[in-house]
């Protein structure tokens, strides 16, 4: 017997009880114990010795109960309507589970149903694109930039991208965050020329957050979607596929620059990031034997832990802990 038919036992009891006493006080007409009055009318017999024989015995430790036949009409269809009783209390627990679909995508970090289309695409980007293409020239660009000037480049990148985290601090309920937002664009576009130095970060330890439109769909319960992977774009889920989208129209240099501008910014963009991490990714590559899975999973993880992290400072900023907690 599992914990749940015992659990719906248990509850079933009470049940029983005053089925039990409804019927005792129906057929006896007394508002005593319902045991007593079955006993002082001698339904049931209690003899002082162990007798095994007749018709409907109960043994119980040394001692028999002998209930009679008028007793046995009236005593089971009771039990059956007490057991009738309790039985919806296992259904109860079934329906209290969450739906399968849902307890699944929950237990697992890797939703992937469209795996086959998405490995082909992965080949595509990894085994062709970045291979023959990105790599090369992210190595070329290595070697004629400097570290220095393409970590300053990719720090100025990033202070571009102010526009989308202001906005999406500001819809989480963020308040805080968006203001420190617009105190590193401020000063890194002033002090920090145009946000080659982090000056924000150095001097003043003001940190940026990572808001964006797929995060914020997931801090209001927007679930993630299946796992997609697409030409040319890094991993994504169907949820931040959609921010992804509208993180692109937030980008308020893009509606005052030409489109060939716009997509050569993007491409000098990916080759600088990509020669920044040249040898992460191939020790990624070297100590992994599926990469594909790796990549999805660290993904995965990444965005939930990213959601997680943004509605826990929502809820900071919105509740803070009281005095005596803080000082606890």
């Amino acid at each position: 017997m599992g914990p749940r038919r015992v659990r719906a036992g248990i509850r079933g009891l009470p049940t029983l009880r005053r089925a039990c006493r409804a019927v005792g006080t129906a057929l006896f007409g007394a508002r005593r114990n319902t045991l007593d009055t079955i006993l002082s009318r001698g339904l049931l017999a209690i003899p002082s010795q162990p007798s095994p024989q007749g018709f409907g015995t109960a043994v119980a430790g040394a001692e028999a109960i002998t209930i009679k036949p008028m007793v046995l009409r009236v005593l089971v269809p009771v039990m059956v309507f007490a057991a009738g009783m309790a039985s919806p209390a296992t259904s109860a627990d079934e329906v209290l589970q969450p739906p399968i679909a849902d307890a699944d995508q929950d237990a697992s970090d890797d939703y992937d149903p469209w795996q086959g289309f998405n490995e082909k695409m992965f080949f595509f980007n990894h085994d062709v694109l970045d291979r023959y293409v990105l790599k090369p020239v992210a190595t070329g660009w290595g070697k004629v930039l400097p570290d220095v000037g393409k970590r300053g480049l990719d720090r100025a990148f990033d202070n571009l991208g102010m526009p989308k985290r202001l906005v999406n601090n500001l819809l989480q309920g963020r308040f805080r965050g968006a203001g420190r937002e617009v105190a590193r664009f401020g000063v890194n576009t002033t002090v920090g020329v145009v946000g080659f130095l982090d000056v924000a970060r150095a001097q003043l330890h003001i940190e940026k957050s990572d808001a964006d439109t797929g995060q914020t769909l997931g801090v209001y319960g927007f679930g993630p979607g299946p796992y997609l992977v697409l030409p040319t774009l890094t991993p994504l889920t169907v949820r931040d596929g959609i921010g992804y989208g509208v993180d692109g129209l937030l980008d308020p240099f893009g509606y005052v620059t030409p489109f060939f501008a716009t997509m050569g910014t993007s491409i000098v963009k990916q080759v600088n990031e990509r020669s920044l991490n040249l040898k992460v990714f191939q020790d990624v590559e070297d100590s992994v034997l599926d990469l594909y899975s790796a990549v999805r999973n660290g993904y995965l993880q990444r965005r939930r832990r990213s959601i997680e992290e943004a509605d826990a400072a929502r809820q900071a900023e919105w509740h803070p802990p009281s005095r005596a907690v803080a000082e606890r």
